[in-house]
């Protein structure tokens, strides 16, 4: 077992002992959950992170996914007035598509009980019409740089961070976090560009570890899509990478210290891809980014299908969901203390 995955391993189980609490102290305002590959357990990792931010700080929570998986699970089948493409295409577009409405989110505990009692939560919904985006701000990025205006070619690709930071600031938050599309073209570029950090989840599979060094190459190689954009805006600050989430890791050794010998092969990977890229991280050694996360089988289906994040299940608890009956059973509490451990390392 190489150190790296010793101390991963060694850090998830610190984190789940007795008597052990995670302390939060976000180092960053803005986050953006981010991978490059869909099916990794991405949008209820960010409903979870959303509950979990608002128990500290006032957030605005976006959902830049034109597949809405995140406002379903937060506004629970309400059809928004106003969405993410209301304010992007006025601002990315030009007037010909309208103003930029002055109010672009939502109370969340207005929609979500389960979200009072914490801080101020605000939301602002996704939109199917993010599918056909890229085409217009790429069309957009490239008429700018034919002029050779590098301010427009700025302009563009902070229109996201400018109406996230305005909307924040209106609301009173403190923090934004974003749920990003599987693919980078179009809110995903405009998302990296506006986070100061990635939250990235990996799934243990071989195409999630790809996926991993996809993005990680993405952000680092001075000859990538993101870095030439940014090249030509005049330069751009690259978000840093504050946390490698592993998902769906089987741990069902009841040893200490021992997960299945396939996810344990798959975290030694994922470490080794990030060990490539360590200017991404703020870590002396990227294993202390990585962060442990179990399959959470029924906990992660009743989570997203009827809005309730894990923290707040209870054990023994009966939900149906698709017409199955499930069960909360005893691992929710490892569970919650993995979540809790995620959003201190972040």
């Amino acid at each position: 077992m190489s150190s790296g995955l010793s101390r991963i391993i060694a850090n998830h189980d610190k984190s789940l002992e007795d008597g052990f609490i995670s302390h939060v102290s976000f180092k960053r305002r803005s986050y953006a959950v981010s991978n490059l590959r869909g099916g990794i357990g991405k949008s209820t990792l960010s409903f979870n992170l959303a509950w979990l931010f608002t128990r500290d700080e006032p957030t605005l929570v976006a959902d830049l996914c034109p597949q809405r998986n995140l406002t379903e699970s937060i506004m629970r089948g309400e059809s928004p007035e106003v969405t993410i493409s209301d304010a992007m295409q006025p601002k990315v577009l030009g007037p010909a598509f309208g103003e930029i409405p002055a109010d672009i989110s939502y109370m969340i505990s207005a929609y979500n009980d389960q979200f009072k009692g914490g801080k101020k939560g605000v939301f602002v919904a996704g939109d199917g019409r993010l599918f056909a985006f890229p085409s217009a701000l790429y069309q957009q990025l490239q008429q700018a740089m034919a002029a050779g205006n590098k301010k427009a070619v700025n302009n563009i690709l902070f229109s996201l961070k400018d109406i996230l930071e305005n909307e924040a600031e209106s609301k009173g938050c403190t923090k934004i976090l974003m749920d990003c599309s599987p693919f980078y073209g179009g809110g995903t570029h405009l998302a990296w560009c506006a986070a100061d950090a990635l939250i990235v989840p990996v799934r243990v599979d071989e195409h999630s570890i790809e996926s991993l060094d996809i993005t990680l190459n993405m952000l680092s190689s001075p000859d990538s899509d993101f870095n030439i954009w940014a090249e030509r805006a005049g330069g751009m600050r690259v978000p840093k990478v504050a946390a490698v989430v592993m998902t769906m890791v089987g741990a069902r050794s009841p040893k200490k210290g021992v997960k299945d010998r396939a996810s344990q092969m798959y975290v030694e990977k994922a470490y080794a891809t990030a060990s490539r890229y360590p200017e991404l991280f703020d870590v002396a050694d990227p294993a202390d980014a990585f962060v442990i996360t179990d399959d959470f089988m029924s906990a992660g289906r009743i989570s997203g299908a009827e809005g309730i994040p894990i923290p707040k299940l209870k054990v023994g608890q009966f939900h149906t969901v698709n017409g199955s009956r499930l069960q909360v059973n005893q691992s929710q509490t490892k569970y919650k203390k993995e979540l809790e451990y995620l959003v201190s390392v972040l």
